[in-house]
């Protein structure tokens, strides 16, 4: 049986970076310029929809290496991060003295913070990696207990519209079982985002051409080290355009949800 956290403890011990919490399969110049992208959708949205929320106080899950830590600080936000590894906690209780982190498996249990404490949540990247649905409800159920009435929760999945797809460590789920999932634990969902377009697996594609340029890339990345030290920066101008003017993504999106009390 998959242990999550076995899993995660080794994988950050082994690369604490980038990396480490992006795509292992890729270099830490494609991580570095695609966690670039995500930073500045991310950073809009918590803007957009969190700064009149009175209660500034932020919960951020899987915080990994501090990404989403960072921009929440960068926002004023008062922030308290979840991690199911020892080795993310102990980083960033380093990084970060003024903030609270807690080394917690969100699916496991209730998690020991008072109802209604955050104005926000955020989930980047962290959702499709609780493969086991009876984990996934759990969490939401911490998440929406810990919001205040109308609290913001943000998150980032491909919410795919045929099945979903599963491997050891990930299960993409299907937006008709995360609207069910959402429903279920009283969130309702006001709406949904690219975080990439060309710059992530874009396993959500309906035809065949945003497959073909993420494989040509990525190939082409891994091939010549001199075109993987310069594409990433040629393509993030180009990304940033397309994740502001696109409705639909064919690869990961982020979906932006209200507690409802």
């Amino acid at each position: 049986m998959f242990n999550n956290k076995e899993y995660w403890e080794s994988r950050l011990q082994g690369n604490y970076d980038l990396i480490g919490v992006g795509d292992i399969s890729l270099s830490i110049n494609y991580n570095i310029w695609s966690y670039k992208v995500s930073e500045r959708v991310i950073k809009r949205l918590v803007k957009k929809y969190t700064d009149k929320i009175a209660n500034k106080k932020a919960l951020d899950i899987g915080s990994g290496t501090g990404f989403v830590v960072g921009i929440l600080d960068s926002l004023g936000r008062d922030v308290t991060g979840i991690d199911i590894t020892a080795t993310a906690v102990n980083n960033l209780s380093q990084k970060y003295p003024q903030y609270k982190f807690i080394e917690f498996d969100m699916g496991a249990g209730k998690l020991d913070i008072p109802d209604n404490t955050f104005g926000c949540a955020t989930a980047a990247s962290v959702l499709y990696h609780i493969v086991d649905d009876e984990a996934l409800d759990i969490t939401l159920q911490n998440i929406h207990r810990v919001l205040v009435k109308d609290g913001i929760f943000i998150f980032s999945d491909n919410f795919i519209h045929s099945s979903s797809l599963n491997i050891t460590h990930q299960k993409c789920r299907t937006l008709d079982e995360y609207e069910t999932f959402l429903r279920k634990n009283n969130f309702e969902i006001i709406d949904r985002v690219p975080n990439y377009v060309l710059m992530n697996d874009p396993i959500d594609a309906q035809s065949k051409f945003f497959p073909r340029i993420w494989n040509r890339t990525t190939r082409y990345s891994r091939k010549y080290k001199f075109l993987d030290s310069v594409i990433w920066r040629m393509l993030y101008p180009i990304e940033l355009l397309l994740v502001s003017v696109m409705k639909e993504s064919p690869a990961q999106e982020l979906m932006i949800c209200k507690a409802i009390k």
